[in-house]
């Protein structure tokens, strides 16, 4: 009877102790599920709107401003070299002598023979003078009169000669000495000192280039010219920006200004070639190089911009997360167009005003609701204004954060692509 008793009180202890197991279990989901259903603050930005510039690249050639070559006018050995390759030079600096002692004696000569003849001239005018006179007075016949002054007007002939001579001498002589045409920087000598110039030819001695400032040509295409003309309000406003991309991808410091435009396109490749100059205070572009002449096309108005950290891409089908009023999230398709300083332009897809998942998207899932707090759009970036076509206007549209334009960067080595496609 005692066993039983005893039997008895170990069940009940035994179901009351499950019971409270069961009840404190059933508390902590309950809390859990609480906590769980409580929105999680997460930060948001907003889809703005600005003008964005379509900026086009194309490969460009540097050529020098001007290009002087210096050769030999007259044969004979060069005796000096006066200065030092690759080295600057000034418009009248002496740079070659040739042997001049030839064209000395010739100069000697050709002055020899007008002294000469002017003596005879002199000679013969006085004859001619006197027999005049006599002419005049009837002593001597019309036949004699006219022989005199037949030689007369001979050695005046001559002598006119003997100038020309003296003065051809004279340039020749000239020629020896060899001076700079214009200002620039000489390049390597071609004929060393002690060598035959002249013979036969016009000897190439030297080359002389003014790269300061620099040509940089390059052709664009029909399409590129057609978009540029029809942005007509940036045309009007004045020139569009040019900028120059160097070979390690740094941007040359100083701007561009157009020089020349062709006529026509070529028929061949369908593009139009453009020249453009630019400064090169510190020589720094050298005629020959290849470097990425960016130029803004035209303005896209009234774009809108999300942070790149905010875009998904699934087998290149490119998302974004947005978040309704009351926080609930949302897959949303989008279409993109150009990205640069970790923005992108939204073709389709996104409004401006948008909230926009911008940080943890792994961490979330479509239907998912969270507290939207919302943060400026790239508080990091320290860049100016958004820029349009025109130099120095500014065409920002931003409602709330103010934050960098995006300036499209395209491959060209084509010569004949654009950001915009």
């Amino acid at each position: 009877m005692v066993s039983s008793v005893l039997r008895s009180v170990t069940v009940s202890c035994v179901v009351l102790l499950f019971s409270l197991v069961l009840a404190g279990c059933s508390g902590d989901k309950k809390k859990d599920q609480a906590v769980e259903q409580e929105p999680v603050p997460m930060k948001v930005v907003k889809a703005l709107t600005r003008d964005v510039p379509i900026w086009g690249e194309w490969v460009g050639q540097i050529s020098a401003h001007e290009t002087v070559e210096v050769r030999a006018r007259v044969a004979g050995f060069l005796i000096r070299k006066n200065f030092e390759e690759g080295r600057s030079v000034k418009q009248g600096d002496l740079l070659f002598v040739i042997d001049p002692k030839p064209f000395e004696e010739d100069l000697k000569q050709a002055q020899s023979g007008l002294e000469y003849n002017q003596a005879l001239y002199a000679k013969a005018a006085k004859d001619l003078q006197r027999f005049k006179k006599l002419f005049d007075e009837g002593v001597v016949s019309r036949d004699e009169y006219e022989s005199y002054e037949t030689q007369a007007a001979t050695y005046k002939a001559q002598l006119a000669d003997n100038k020309a001579k003296v003065e051809n001498a004279r340039i020749q002589l000239g020629y020896t000495k060899i001076y700079s045409p214009i200002d620039g920087i000489i390049g390597r000598v071609q004929v060393d000192v002690g060598n035959l110039v002249g013979q036969g030819e016009n000897t190439l001695l030297a080359t002389i280039s003014t790269i300061d400032p620099v040509y940089v040509s390059f052709n664009v295409s029909e399409t590129d010219y057609i978009r540029a003309m029809r942005d007509t309000k940036a045309r009007e406003s004045g020139e569009r920006p040019i900028h120059l991309i160097l070979a390690d991808g740094s941007e040359y410091e100083e701007p561009g200004s157009y020089d020349m435009v062709n006529p026509t396109i070529d028929p061949q490749t369908g593009t139009l070639g453009i020249r453009v100059l630019f400064p090169n205070p510190g020589d720094l572009l050298k005629p020959g190089q290849y470097a990425k002449v960016r130029v803004c096309v035209a303005n896209n108005k009234n774009a809108v911009v999300i942070p790149v950290r905010a875009i998904m891409d699934v087998q290149g089908m490119k998302s974004v997360y947005l978040v309704d009023p009351d926080g609930t999230i949302r897959n949303q398709p989008v279409k993109l167009g150009t990205e640069s300083m970790n923005l992108a332009v939204v073709a389709e897809g996104v409004q401006a005003g948008d909230m926009l998942l911008s940080e943890g998207i792994n961490r979330v899932k479509p239907g998912m609701k969270i507290k939207p707090v919302v943060v400026p759009m790239d508080p990091d970036a320290q860049q100016p204004a958004a820029q349009g076509c025109e130099a120095g206007a500014s065409s920002a549209q931003d409602s709330e954060e103010s934050v960098p334009a995006p300036v499209p960067a395209a491959g060209g080595q084509d010569g004949a692509k654009t950001a915009a496609e």
